[in-house]
């Protein structure tokens, strides 16, 4: 299995630290694991899309302006 380093802060290393039962590359691998899995299932909806990024932008900014209206009259 490759091998990723990636820092952490020291708060969270100290945390860690207290609770060396926990196998935490487990919980890194299986995290990341089901990161990719939502990646990959983005990439199979997206993958017919016939939406431009410019298309995307601009549904993008609708989505926002019309959520913003409605909470700011919540």
């Amino acid at each position: 299995m490759p091998t990723v380093t990636f820092q952490i802060p020291s708060e969270v290393k100290k945390i860690l630290s207290k609770h060396p039962e926990i196998k935490w590359d487990k919980v890194v691998a299986d995290t990341l694991w089901n990161y990719a899995r939502k990646l990959l299932l983005m990439d199979k909806i997206t993958s017919k899309s016939k939406l431009s990024s410019q298309d995307i932008d601009e549904l993008d900014k609708a989505v926002k302006a019309e959520l913003l209206k409605h909470y700011k009259n919540a």
